[in-house]
């Protein structure tokens, strides 16, 4: 292993670095999230545009990859990412990985269809390209949102967190509005209908702009974390990540996230399908999505602030039952044969999402708890997205169950094993509320963070003690560790 050798100069007030940082990783994320979706809200109504000449099945399986092979390649670049934002920094990581999948972005929006390359040609090159925009997806998270909790005031990281990670419904929304817009200007019909033939690609340019902008502002305008800058960095951040000291937090944060995947892929891919084959029209889909999601934001929100008050378990079980209940009981209400009116369809989705977002909000300063900082992003980016994998599947997986049940309601069944995955691994995991994240050693427990939790008062430690938190000390402030280095006690003063 190495010690840093940077020393943090900075003479900007740390108020506003944090600001900075933290809008940043919102933005970034936002972004991301549009990226993400653009082929189940924007171009689900132009997927004829790739797929004329299959039938409904196989163009189903064509959609549902599309995402998948998007989700497939985030691992790839959280193990690539991941590690040189370990080595290198967060923020020039993250506007490296956002340049590159706005540029990839730009590139699909410019793709022939099946009619000028043929089906087989244009779904290859449309998954090969989405699978090299997940690469660049993956790195994204991996390097901002670390950032933007290690300048988190430890008593609002869980706020912090929701607050980064509600932009992915925040970039739903913006797919849903830009869609909405797209078919006003170019009605979807048949393939050779305006929005089948260009308006598709509107929401897929302007998502590429936003990327380039993103990335300008995180390159130019945000600082690297205090806690990164004076940490020791590890020569091989993933092999000493998944070594004896930190295999054990990797474990339960991917089968935890492989629990969220699971419920992520049905809400994100499998109900714009359920809304479609009830008969909606593109226009009234695109009206759900924004209709449905405008207060989500604040679940996430609530659920990192119920964090902070409670602790992360808690909420994350609390969000496990959610999901083993209500949303298994509202996908089996989509997918069967009961008349849903528009009111009623957008209010289900509502709820929905709601159980989403309240699950996710959590789990930015939950997972990046888990980790010290010289591995913090291999950590969260690797156990976050390798996790994606297995639930990747989940259209060979319904395929499977439809030949002994409705394919429309073989979500439920996946949703079941994303609730007992989620409620199962947190059971078996600490309580990492409160902890201190510029500590050498993150293993201490329970004890170690009841105590950080109990020392503070508004963001700052009790004067005097040693196990003071990261909210104690200014940005620059080190203490001694056992191999003598210099580290910080923290960076959100």
């Amino acid at each position: 292993m190495s010690t840093a050798a940077g020393v943090d100069t900075s003479t900007t007030d740390p108020t506003v670095r944090r600001r900075r940082a933290i809008r940043g990783a919102f933005f970034g994320f936002l972004i991301d999230s549009f990226d993400i979706y653009l082929p189940s809200v924007a171009l689900l109504p132009a997927m004829i545009y790739f797929t004329q000449g299959l039938d409904p099945a196989q163009t189903a399986v064509v959609t549902g990859f599309t995402l998948a092979a998007t989700l497939f390649g985030r691992p790839v670049g959280a193990i690539l990412f991941g590690h040189l934002s370990d080595r290198l920094g967060r923020k020039r990581v993250g506007a490296i990985a956002i340049y590159g999948f706005s540029a990839v972005t730009l590139v699909i929006a410019c793709l022939p269809g099946s009619e000028q390359i043929g089906s087989v040609a244009a779904i290859s090159l449309l998954l090969l390209l989405r699978f090299v925009d997940g690469v660049f997806l993956g790195g994204e998270y991996t390097a901002a949102t670390p950032m933007a909790i290690e300048y988190a005031k430890t008593n609002r990281r869980g706020l912090v967190g929701g607050f980064v990670q509600s932009a992915s419904t925040v970039g739903y929304l913006a797919i849903g509005v830009f869609t909405f817009l797209a078919l006003q200007v170019a009605p979807a019909a048949e393939i050779d209908s305006p929005y089948v033939q260009w308006g598709w690609r509107i929401p897929f340019v302007v998502g590429a702009i936003l990327g380039f902008v993103t990335a300008r502002y995180l390159r130019k305008d945000v600082e690297e974390s205090v806690i990164w800058i004076t940490a020791e960095k590890a020569k091989n951040p993933i092999r000493e990540m998944l070594g004896k000291g930190n295999i054990g937090s990797f474990i339960q944060v991917f089968i935890l996230m492989t629990g969220v995947f699971f419920m992520v892929n049905m809400v994100g891919s499998v109900i714009p399908q359920l809304i479609i084959g009830r008969g909606f029209t593109p226009t009234q889909f695109s009206l759900s999505v924004i209709f449905a999601n405008i207060v989500v934001p604040f679940a996430y929100m609530l659920s990192g602030h119920l964090s902070d008050r409670f602790g992360r378990k808690p909420i994350l079980l609390t969000a496990g039952v959610l999901v083993l209940v209500v949303m298994t009981s509202l996908f089996a209400l989509l997918g069967s044969d009961v008349p849903l009116p528009f009111g009623l369809l957008i209010a289900v989705i509502f709820f929905v999402q709601c159980v989403n977002g309240f699950t996710i909000g959590t789990l930015p300063s939950y997972i990046n708890e888990r980790f010290p900082t010289r591995v913090r992003s291999s950590g969260w980016g690797i156990g976050y997205s390798l996790a994606v994998v297995i639930p990747g599947f989940f259209a060979a997986y319904q395929a499977g169950l439809s030949s002994f049940m409705p394919l429309t309601l073989t979500p439920v069944v996946l949703l079941v094993i994303a609730g007992a995955l989620i409620i199962g691994s947190v059971i078996a995991s600490p309580e990492t509320r409160g902890i201190d994240l510029a500590r050498a050693d993150m293993r201490g427990g329970n004890a170690a963070a009841d105590a950080n939790v109990a020392l503070e008062t508004n963001g700052t430690a009790v004067p005097g003690v040693v196990a003071a938190t990261d909210a104690a000390a200014a940005p620059g402030a080190a203490r001694q560790p056992r191999d003598g280095a210099a580290a910080p006690t923290a960076s959100d003063a």
